[in-house]
């Protein structure tokens, strides 16, 4: 399951730097399709620091660095748990409402792979600008990368049904400060689903408030800040 979990890192090309991390997972290997979480690269919750929804949070030469943990060892990945970043990706799908209505439903977007870097990059992902990138535009291209998919399961998750969450824990709230430094060793943490519940989104939520999921699965579990995107799955490994 791991190799199909991801280190999403929103990176900023004016500094060279990793600013955000979260986590995410492949979901279609053939087109190089990730899943993770809104607020890792758009500010959904309507901070004023930052311009509402706008990708990237607003940051004009940020892309989005992808860690994967490779199949093969090299001297970047020094086991089997260790990400490496190989990829830069791009938004391709979130919640429409975000533009449309400025208002966000669903803290859930797509990425697509877009180049591998010539060479992984380890550490907290400096260098990534230096490397040359190939281009990555059909599923031809896909097939040679090997990519891990995770399976999403076709049935409703039950309450006290066990699961786990996978993911890297930053050990905070995904932000990269001065002096900190990226973790890259997958993680996860056991736990159980403990409600799931339907909201009205305009009685159920203030009217000032962006961010109003109008369904939600609660787990009771662990999870810390960098956890964020990461996959939920139940014993059978699927994605709930």
């Amino acid at each position: 399951l791991l190799r199909g979990v991801v280190v999403v890192g929103l990176w900023d090309g004016k500094t060279d730097k990793i600013v955000r991390v979260g986590s995410g997972f492949v979901v279609d290997k053939k087109r190089g399709l990730i899943v993770t979480a809104s607020h890792t690269l758009m500010n959904i919750w309507g901070d004023s620091r930052s311009p509402y929804g706008e990708n990237y949070y607003g940051l004009r030469s940020a892309k989005v660095v992808i860690g994967v943990i490779p199949r093969e060892r090299s001297s970047e990945s020094i086991d089997s748990t260790t990400a490496v970043f190989r990829y830069f990706a791009t938004i391709v799908a979130k919640d429409e409402n975000i533009d449309s209505n400025g208002v966000c439903y669903m803290d859930a977007c797509v990425l697509r792979i877009t180049t591998r870097l010539e060479q992984d990059v380890s550490g907290n992902g400096d260098g990534c600008a230096e490397q040359p990138e190939i281009l990555l535009v059909n599923t031809e291209a896909f097939k040679k990368e090997r990519l891990h998919q995770l399976k999403v399961s076709n049935r409703e998750a039950e309450l006290e049904e066990q699961v786990r969450i996978l993911g890297y824990n930053q050990g905070g709230e995904g932000l990269v400060r001065k002096g900190m430094g990226v973790n890259r060793v997958a993680d996860f943490a056991r736990g159980y689903v403990c409600m799931k519940f339907h909201t009205d989104v305009e009685e159920g939520w203030a009217k000032s408030r962006r961010f109003k999921p109008k369904e939600e699965i609660v787990v009771m579990c662990p999870t810390i800040g960098g956890h964020s995107g990461g996959p939920c799955v139940n014993q059978s490994g699927e994605v709930i």
